[in-house]
């Protein structure tokens, strides 16, 4: 059976999102800022996140598609490309995830026995959810840096910036808004407070985040951060330098005014 997660925006509009699917006579249910969405004729389950993040279990293709068109109307900022992750999901003796032998895809097996354990699967989606929004992350940060690039090699080359002061003070706010976009967002990328509550749960969560990597690519996004900050720093001081240049050319200026006045006044 197929399990996908997907990354289509900032956030949603979780409340408006559950009555929506309420008039379509699905059964809805809150855990914390996840919402869960099934119909209890079927055994397909859509848990969707706060973060702007949704994970299908059971679901068709055509099912997946219909989704991404509803989720768009509930939908803050969202994404330019959604992101995606496929997995296959089977019943198996025991509850795990690997690497399928033959094919380029992630086996996720469930226990006979917990088939119809909803926080087993809502565990395993947080690791889901969280992986494809490090990759959104990932992309957007990585593209911001590409642009700016550039900027490094023109400074160490010519010593200046070719930019203009407001062309320099649009990448500083373009840069300032991606760093802090992932840092008042770094919640979602922390262990979850919903396995305070099932903490007997918490272990099929680390087994998603180790299989993912999701520690080790939380670091390499820190350092990208790290990476954006250094270039903002290098954008603030050439822009406090062009002040600078300019506030001593208006000061030259007006004492060699003063200058010419009391010359043209002694003669």
């Amino acid at each position: 059976m197929r399990c996908l997660s997907f990354c289509t925006a900032v956030s949603y509009r979780l409340p408006l999102l559950a009555e929506f699917f309420r008039t379509q006579h699905y059964a809805t249910k809150f855990f914390r800022n996840v919402l869960h969405v099934t119909r209890s004729c079927s055994k397909s389950h859509i848990f969707f996140f706060n973060h702007g993040c949704f994970v299908t279990w059971g679901s068709s293709k055509a099912q997946e598609a219909i989704l991404l068109e509803q989720v768009k109307l509930f939908a803050l900022d969202p994404l330019e490309r959604i992101e995606q992750d496929r997995f296959i999901y089977i019943m198996g003796k025991k509850t795990r995830i690997f690497a399928h032998p033959r094919f380029n895809v992630d086996v996720i097996s469930i226990a006979e026995e917990e088939e119809d354990n909803v926080p087993l699967k809502l565990a395993i989606s947080y690791g889901l959810a969280q992986s494809v929004k490090l990759e959104a992350y990932e992309e957007s940060i990585q593209k911001t840096i590409y642009a700016n690039s550039h900027i490094p090699r023109e400074l160490a080359r010519s010593g200046k910036i070719s930019l203009s002061r407001k062309a320099i003070s649009k990448r500083i706010g373009e840069i300032f808004i991606e760093r802090s976009s992932v840092n008042l967002s770094s919640e979602y990328l922390d262990v979850p407070e919903y396995f305070w509550r099932y903490p007997n749960m918490e272990s099929y969560y680390v087994m998603i985040e180790k299989f993912l990597d999701i520690p080790v690519r939380v670091a390499a996004l820190n350092h990208k951060l790290d990476v954006l900050h250094e270039i903002l720093d290098m954008l603030s001081n050439q822009l406090q330098h062009r002040h600078s240049s300019i506030l001593e050319f208006v000061i030259i200026s007006l004492i060699f005014i003063e200058i010419m006045i009391q010359l043209v006044q002694y003669f």
